[in-house]
């Protein structure tokens, strides 16, 4: 009680917590997808070479480099999009660190260098990983920031910036466990088990799309909720976790049977009850989900996603007095 006691009042936190903010401006807590996606882009391929090995405690230190270059380019395109995306979040009241703590100019050269650190360390490990990263940021990174393009106001590519952001993860990890396989035969053999993952994924966009509709509402951008309405969309999200665990089913893959059917009770309570508590339930849990089914194949993520999770609620709490992230939904 008196450690709980320290970290949660004592006024020390306070003075420590600002030398953090050039770490969280990369939105730790968005990891926990990021790192999902590509772990199973990695579970994928050796789905297809046969070669999944359950349980591996083994410490690797290329995959490990390879996960942090990822990361490091993905932390550059939160970057990005947080600055694109400043007055939606503070009509959504979300927490902002750029132009609040940070300046956007140093925000940038902070983009800059993990972007060039990122691609660095990938082509070190992997260089063929290199091509589905710079997809990856071209698409995510520029053009959906790019004023020009406006491609956030569609209600389609403001739903297509997040599927492309899992599919390229998950490419990426599916590239680096090819073995000796063809890259062109592997995608071939890979492409019925990414689309099942792809919709339970697609499930948890549209849910996020549901949280932040008030300020897409007011800067005026057409997202699916907006145009369609909350319980269509609900019903959307609902139907495609339905035919990922059918598919998988029917494919025998049992990593996408169990997120998907342990998914759609969230889903279910979304269409009935609707309510903003089932919203959050059904981009949490998916998620958590998720990661606890990876930890059986790659129990090595566990360790990166617990630290992210208490570094990231010591520094919510300290920096603006927020629980999050959080697995607990307040009740009405």
């Amino acid at each position: 009680m008196m450690i709980k006691e320290f970290f949660k009042s004592n006024p020390i936190h306070k003075k420590i917590v600002p030398s953090l903010d050039v770490i969280m401006i990369a939105r730790l807590s968005s990891f926990f997808g990021v790192w999902a996606m590509v772990c199973i882009g990695m579970y994928i391929g050796d789905l297809i070479n046969n070669t999944v090995d359950i349980n591996s405690t083994t410490l690797s230190i290329p995959t490990s480099i390879l996960f942090l270059g990822i990361s490091f380019i993905c932390a550059s395109i939160f970057i990005a999009n947080q600055i694109h995306d400043l007055e939606v979040d503070k009509i959504n009241n979300k927490a902002k660190i750029i132009d609040n703590f940070i300046t956007i100019e140093f925000s940038k050269k902070i983009l800059f260098f993990l972007l060039f650190i990122g691609f660095l360390l990938i082509i070190f490990i992997d260089l063929l990983v290199a091509i589905p990263m710079i997809s990856l940021y071209v698409i995510c990174g520029m053009l959906f920031t790019n004023q020009n393009f406006n491609f956030k106001q569609n209600m389609f590519m403001n739903f297509l910036f997040y599927i492309f952001l899992a599919l390229f993860l998950i490419l990426s990890g599916l590239i680096y466990s090819r073995n000796d396989m063809a890259i062109i035969t592997l995608i071939t053999l890979s492409l019925k088990f990414i689309f099942l993952f792809l919709l339970i994924y697609g499930a948890i966009v549209l849910a996020i799309n549901i949280l932040d509709r008030e300020g897409d509402r007011q800067r005026n951008r057409i997202t699916i909720p907006q145009n369609i309405g909350i319980i269509f969309t609900s019903i959307i999200a609902f139907l495609m976790c339905l035919f990922s665990f059918f598919i998988g089913l029917y494919l025998k893959e049992p990593l996408s049977v169990v997120c998907s059917i342990s998914s759609i009770p969230f889903f279910s309570y979304l269409i009935f009850r609707g309510k903003e508590i089932d919203v959050i339930r059904s981009i949490r849990y998916p998620i958590l989900l998720i990661n606890f089914y990876l930890f059986m194949i790659y129990p090595l993520l566990f360790y990166p996603i617990v630290i992210t999770y208490y570094i990231s609620k010591y520094y919510y709490w300290h920096r603006f007095s927020l629980h999050y992230p959080t697995l607990l939904v307040d009740n009405d």
